[in-house]
């Protein structure tokens, strides 16, 4: 349209004419016009969204400022809530200064109760044995009339002294129906492999009483460990908790004590001394004796502590079921816990045993009459410390020096069904299965060689001598063709680092072990 509108007033002007000319100029009046008019209009616009962003931005503002307000008037409410916590945390602050000051006193004022308590324990006993003593004296000064007259009197005007092991309420310092013997511990407990278990739960229960084995029921032949470690347990609970009241008895003192109890009064005293502790430790509850009121009253007393969260430990020759005697009801309850095997140590643990003997008795003993004495005493700890004494004993008496064949002499009475040549003729199977697995033959095993196979063989077969035999090291040595000792428990040591290391090697050994059983080597008589 604007192209034929700007082809017509070219043609107008070329025309030439007046009213041409003013007709043409009309025409742009016009466009200038209509052209003014959208111009105005635009520009009206424009004003309008001018207002309109101007509106806007000054309602933003005040927004703006609102929002700049409240988040002052929160800053200052912020500031004036810390400074209400910096007064708490600074007066918290000065109160903990003040209990930590308080803790520091009180732990000096315990600690100087423990140490009257130490003396106090020490002159009981001191004052046990000399009341001992007195009661000797006075029995071999007078006669059975009138320590019987004496007796009843005392029973009469001093009932303190009739009561005399019973101690006051909440007392743990006598040894008969008292504290554990600080003479064992939990470290001097030689646990062996077969009775890792055992010591790893007394630990668990020294460590936190009541809390994961209760009861703990500790079982096994006599003079085996099981009074160490119930005393152990007693001794590491005091050292951890020094506020924890732990008591020891063995069943039969605490069958004694009912039946010294008496009356009201005395079974009063008698529940409070077993029934006001944290730890109760019971030895041979086998010895519990079979009288139905004992039986109630232990009953009750296992209920009240385990129904309070308190300790019970108890050991027996049998394990529950066995003991028949007790009745059902106890028998459940001795099962209701963990039930734990003390067996006979093992050779490395008795070996242990003699040198800690050694070293506590300061006796003198070579190694090798050690490992002879723990490779020919294995059913009890008794009867192994006994053997040591037997020995040392007889080469200072004699003045002679304690070598294994003085050994043998002196302990030749003590196991006379031993044939020792049955052990080394399983020694002598083991070489031979060793050699046929590798390849070589028993003379290279037992000989000079140092080729590699033959070297492997020989330490798998020392080592594996000193886990199948009872033979002591120098008779092992002795087999392999008169060694020396050292390079048997070198081989020893070797063997069983490899063993732990590497599963080949374990394999080996398990092999190994099952083609000696399956040749007859390990039989009863081994």
């Amino acid at each position: 349209m604007d192209l034929l509108r700007r082809l017509y007033r070219a043609a107008l002007a070329e025309s030439g004419s007046a009213f041409s000319r003013v007709q043409l100029l009309e025409n742009q009046l016009a466009d200038a016009d209509r052209r003014s008019v959208e111009s105005t209009a635009v520009v009206r616009a424009l004003e309008r969204a001018l207002a309109d962003a101007q509106h806007r931005a000054a309602d933003l503002e005040l927004q703006i400022r609102q929002l700049h307000g409240r988040q002052q008037g929160r800053i200052a409410e912020k500031d004036k809530a810390l400074r209400l916590y910096e007064d708490q945390v600074t007066a918290l602050l000065r109160e903990r200064q003040s209990l930590l000051r308080e803790v520091e006193a009180l732990g000096e004022q315990l600690l100087d109760a423990h140490n009257r308590r130490a003396q106090a324990e020490r002159r009981c006993e001191e004052l046990e044995r000399q009341l001992v003593v007195a009661e000797e004296l006075w029995a071999e000064e007078s006669g059975p009339g009138e320590r019987d007259a004496d007796h009843a009197n005392g029973e009469a005007g001093a009932p303190g002294l009739s009561a005399r092991g019973a101690g006051p309420s909440g007392s743990d310092d006598v040894r008969t129906g008292g504290g554990p013997d600080p003479r064992y511990a939990l470290d001097t407990f030689e646990a062996g492999e077969a009775n890792r278990f055992a010591l790893s739960a007394a630990v668990a229960v020294a460590e936190a009483p009541a809390r994961l084995y209760n009861p703990l029921f500790v079982y096994g032949t006599s003079a085996i460990g099981k009074t160490h470690l119930l005393h152990a347990i007693g001794q590491r609970t005091r050292a951890l908790h020094p506020d924890k009241r732990v008591r020891y008895v063995g069943a039969e003192d605490f069958g004694n004590e009912f039946a010294r109890a008496g009356g009201e009064r005395g079974l009063d005293r008698f529940r409070r001394r077993y029934r006001d502790v944290d730890v109760l430790l019971i030895d041979d509850i086998q010895f519990l004796a079979d009288h139905e009121r004992l039986r109630e009253e232990f009953l009750h007393t296992f209920d009240a502590l385990h129904g309070a969260q308190k300790q019970i430990v108890l050991s027996s020759d049998r394990p529950p079921k066995q003991l028949t005697h007790l009745g059902d009801r106890l028998r459940n309850r001795l099962e209701s816990g963990l039930i734990t095997h003390v067996q006979p140590p093992d050779r490395p643990a008795r070996v242990a045993l003699l040198r800690r003997q050694v070293e506590r008795d300061r006796l003198t003993a070579s190694p090798e009459v050690l490992e002879y004495i723990a490779s020919q005493v294995q059913r009890n700890v008794r009867e192994l410390e006994g053997a040591l004494i037997r020995v040392t004993a007889f080469a200072s008496l004699n003045r002679q020096q304690a070598d294994v064949e003085l050994a043998e002499t002196v302990l030749k009475d003590l196991v006379p069904d031993r044939v020792p040549t049955r052990q080394e003729d399983v020694a002598r199977l083991i070489i031979a299965e060793t050699a046929e697995y590798f390849g070589v033959t028993s003379d290279d095993v037992c000989g000079k060689e140092r080729g590699r196979a033959i070297v492997t063989a020989r330490q798998i077969a020392m080592y594996l001598c000193r886990e199948l035999t009872d033979l002591s090291t120098p008779r092992i040595a002795a087999v392999f063709g008169g060694r020396e000792r050292e390079t048997v428990e070198h081989a020893d040591r070797k063997i069983r680092n490899l063993v732990a290391e590497r599963r080949s090697i374990y394999n080996q050994m398990t092999e190994l072990t099952l083609r000696v059983k399956a040749a007859g080597g390990l039989g009863s008589g081994s």
